[in-house]
């Protein structure tokens, strides 16, 4: 996979045109890093073909699909082994409402940022599915008061 220090200033200006609006033209795209539309798509296809860029998506207002609450979960396993990790990770995979999730060191094995619809739906999910993923000991569950930033970019 490239590296940033691998990238050109006209790959970086691609790049962060794509993050601030993935829905733009290529015509657009060119004319706003200053290159040939073809050039351009050069770039762009050599950036997904190189696993710069991974993928592009749609932003969507989660209370506009019902899923407005956000939780994050800390979840401590009963064993810290390559196996116990990897059974969790397939599990936590499989849920729909897992944003992300994230293998840290310190008090908890896992964190994770789930989205649901409501209190409601958390603990029904919580009840039936969360406590049943392989190995978790204990879940340390905090709700999302305000979202104060949630659409970062990446700086380089």
């Amino acid at each position: 996979m490239t590296q940033t220090s691998d990238l050109n200033p006209y790959e970086r200006k691609i790049l962060r045109a794509l993050q601030a609006d993935g829905r733009m033209s290529n015509a657009e795209l060119a004319k706003q890093v200053g290159l040939s539309t073809t050039a351009c798509w050069n770039y762009t296809r050599r950036l997904f073909d190189n696993g710069v860029i991974k993928s592009v998506h749609a932003l969507i207002d989660p209370n506009a699909v019902e899923q407005g609450t956000v939780v994050l979960i800390g979840v401590v396993l009963d064993r810290s082994t390559p196996d116990s990790f990897a059974a969790f990770e397939a599990a936590a995979r499989t849920l729909p409402q897992v944003l992300e999730c994230w293998l840290v060191a310190g008090d908890v094995d896992y964190f994770m940022k789930l989205r649901v619809r409501d209190l409601p739906a958390f603990n029904q999910l919580h009840n039936a599915q969360i406590i049943a993923l392989p190995g978790v000991r204990q879940v340390r569950t905090f709700f999302v008061l305000n979202e104060v930033k949630s659409d970062g970019l990446l700086d380089f």
